[in-house]
């Protein structure tokens, strides 16, 4: 549905997106995921045309684009882009602020009360948001998303300044979204919560898509393995008097990650009993996630 092809853009001598291209579907949600300053932020305001790249292009439904006013217009009616919280008005509601994107988007206000009630706003939700607290501002701004209710909507940061509650709260709802066939872009430092939602994560560094995992494949992410937190030293120890599976991978500078599928089920015994025998206790089985591939990638 959404298409991001072969797009560049640099600030000054610095490239900040090299050709990054990828495409997203209905019911996906795909997370952006790299520091500060790296292109993820840059690639969203490309994507809404708030910034234009110095080559490729956006194309939604392979028929429009940024190729024209009429064209802009109508790629408008597919995206919307969570809020920054410095563009409300303090003197407005909660409740104007939805019914702002509500008629902008869809022309009327009648799910209003619906994402209200599901977001717990009520109690707060008529007064001025000169006094809202950080959270209540950022559900605001989700809440006006889900007023819009555009069939591709990008979000940066949408956890940012929520307690674990609202949290939670936030991530039902996207996954909600997920399942009614929403597209949708998101870039979270939350990396632990990002893989209960995300379909796909895109890891970038040097403006390029370093790393894609997707949902349910048995990849470099998503496969399960024997993980075990260990120093440097101890692990070259280990290794020079048992040999090590020619998978297994060092990860964050602090855990090995020995992949099941290189071994019998006896064999995973084994290993657990030689680690057991080794006094290492700290064995256990599961998946790598988000947040110890990034540290590997972005924090040597």
């Amino acid at each position: 549905m959404l298409k991001i092809n072969q797009v560049f853009k640099s600030f000054g001598e610095k490239d900040i997106l090299k050709e990054v291209s990828f495409e997203a579907h209905s019911g996906e949600i795909i997370g952006l995921v790299a520091p500060n300053g790296t292109g993820k932020s840059t690639l969203l305001n490309i994507i809404m045309n708030f910034l234009t790249p110095d080559a490729g292009e956006v194309t939604i439904l392979d028929q429009y684009g940024y190729r024209s006013k009429k064209q802009e217009i109508k790629m408008h009616e597919y995206l919307s882009f969570l809020p920054e919280l410095n563009d409300l008005y303090a003197e407005l509601s909660g409740y104007e602020h939805m019914k702002l994107y509500a008629k902008m988007w869809k022309g009327k206000v009648t799910s209003i009360d619906d994402i209200i009630e599901s977001l717990n706003m009520t109690h707060y939700v008529k007064k001025p948001v000169g006094t809202y607290s950080l959270g209540m501002r950022q559900r605001l701004a989700f809440a006006m998303l889900l007023a819009a209710d555009t069939e591709i909507m990008l979000m940066d940061e949408v956890m940012n300044g929520l307690d674990p509650d609202n949290v939670t709260l936030l991530t039902n709802e996207l996954i909600e979204l997920k399942r009614r066939g929403k597209v949708i872009l998101i870039a979270s430092h939350l990396l632990d919560n990002l893989d209960l939602y995300a379909n796909r994560i895109l890891f970038f560094r040097d403006g390029h898509i370093l790393l894609e995992t997707r949902e349910g494949e048995v990849d470099k992410i998503n496969q399960s393995y024997i993980k075990i937190h260990l120093n440097k030293p101890k692990y070259d120890e280990l290794k020079a008097v048992k040999d090590f599976p020619e998978n297994t991978q060092y990860i964050a500078g602090k855990i090995v990650a020995i992949p099941l599928k290189s071994l019998e089920k006896i064999e995973i015994n084994d290993w657990i009993q030689f680690f057991i025998d080794q006094n290492i206790l700290n064995v256990t089985i599961g998946q790598i996630g988000t947040a110890e591939w990034y540290e590997e990638f972005y924090n040597q």
